[in-house]
């Protein structure tokens, strides 16, 4: 389960009530537990709302990874395979 639907669950809070509060729209709120990326300082007022220290920001907000693109030479010899 998204950490941040599972701290508002805890607080008893809606979607929109945690919007309210950290000051950001609801659909915001929808998407970012679909697992959608947002800016820091969405993370910064949500984990404020939440009462969440920033430092743990990493367990509520995982790091998205960086996917590499083969080079085009590998990615041409693939196809003909």
């Amino acid at each position: 389960m998204n950490r941040i639907r599972a701290a508002r669950q805890a607080l008893g809070w809606t979607q929109n009530e945690l919007a309210d509060r950290a000051g950001i729209s609801p659909r915001t709120i929808h998407a970012i537990e679909k697992g959608a990326t947002c800016r820091q300082a969405t993370k910064r007022c949500l984990l404020a709302a939440l009462g969440v220290p920033w430092e743990l920001r990493a367990e509520y907000f995982p790091i998205a990874q960086a996917v590499r693109r083969a080079p085009a030479r590998v990615a041409e010899e693939a196809k003909s395979a």
